[in-house]
């Protein structure tokens, strides 16, 4: 009977677990604010456009803490000269609707707010850029979020990007340095040199290859950034018939068989109609470095030397050295009279 009871129990109390786990935990409250922040970028990211081109602007929208479901609002400003298309990307995170106009574009996010695609807070909106804008400009797009959920922080809210109107031109590159070889430990200076051909003004990318990696540099403009190997560089507006240049320092750390490479190349912002001189490289060889001249020894000194007669020829012999040689002559006579005197005496002894 016992057995029995505990058997059921034990059904029970399983029974019981089980509708327990089945209801469903009611949902964690949302916080009461969330920094929020909204992002706007060209879908082809530093890519121009020219008179009567589309551009398809991506808005992104994230907070902290993160993927807390919200309703929110981007509203995207177009420049003078830019209008709406379209906005029918399936991943959007909801409809957008555009201004009577079509210079003001509105975006929201669609219920239910938790689940994709709403959660994933992107936009997709393309637009038309007019005939007549003004080629080597800039133009401005601006995004501006709302959300549900009180911001701390709304400074971070507005977003802006520049698209560069362009046209085809000719931009070319050289680079100049002393020929070399250059021992290790040496230094040198390379310029580089960006020229604009026209028609337009544009600005341009440069992608440089450094070698070897243990070639050290300073000098490289603003803008610049490195990563082994190659440095990446922004050309700011350089005027038709203009040229851009600078100079960088180099110095050759240490030996290397492999010859210094210096290949600068252009990333055209416009369609190039002379690709054939968007690169050129700079080569030489790097050799060891020569050897310091050891310190010599000092000689220690020696006897003076003299030959035997004073001028005439003769071995060598060492300097007299003793008594002046007056004292000795005196010393001399006096020990010859004493030898006369006393050889006299003995004679008269005799």
């Amino acid at each position: 009977m016992s057995t029995w009871i505990r058997r059921c129990a034990a059904v029970a109390g399983a029974t019981v677990a089980g509708m327990l786990l089945a209801v469903p935990a009611s949902a964690a409250p949302p916080p009461a604010e969330v920094d929020s922040r909204v992002f706007l970028y060209n879908e082809k990211g530093l890519d121009p456009v020219g008179p009567g081109g589309t551009v398809t602007y991506v808005m992104t929208a994230a907070g902290v803490p993160e993927n807390v479901p919200q309703h929110r609002t981007v509203v995207l400003d177009l420049p003078e000269g830019v209008t709406f298309r379209s906005a029918g990307n399936p991943l959007a995170a909801g409809p957008c609707v555009a201004d009577a106009g079509g210079h003001k574009v509105t975006c929201t996010t669609q219920d239910p707010v938790d689940q994709h695609p709403a959660s994933d807070a992107a936009w997709w909106v393309t637009t038309d850029f007019a005939d007549d804008l003004p080629i080597g400009e800039y133009v401005t797009a601006k995004a501006t979020l709302t959300t549900e959920i009180p911001d701390p922080d709304p400074s971070n809210n507005v977003y802006t990007t520049d698209v560069f109107v362009s046209a085809p031109g000719d931009m070319s590159v050289t680079i100049s340095a002393p020929p070399g070889p250059w021992p290790a430990g040496s230094s040198f200076d390379a310029k580089i040199s960006v020229h604009n051909a026209g028609p337009y003004r544009s600005p341009a990318g440069l992608r440089t290859i450094v070698e070897p990696f243990s070639l050290r540099y300073t000098g490289w403009p603003e803008g610049c950034g490195a990563d082994p190997g190659v440095m990446y560089c922004t050309v700011p507006m350089v005027e038709a018939g203009a040229t851009y240049s600078f100079t960088v320092h180099f110095t050759v750390a240490e030996y290397d068989k492999d010859p210094i490479v210096l290949s600068p190349e252009i990333d055209p912002f416009a369609p190039d109609t002379d690709p054939s001189n968007n690169k050129a490289t700079y080569r030489a060889d790097i050799t060891k470095a020569s050897p310091s001249p050891s310190p010599s020894a000092t000689p220690s000194p020696t006897p003076t030397a003299t030959t035997g007669g004073g001028t005439g020829g003769g071995d060598p012999t060492l300097p007299i050295t003793g008594p002046p040689a007056a004292a000795l002559t005196l010393t001399a006579l006096a020990l010859l009279l004493t030898g006369t005197t006393l050889l006299i005496t003995l004679r008269r002894r005799a």
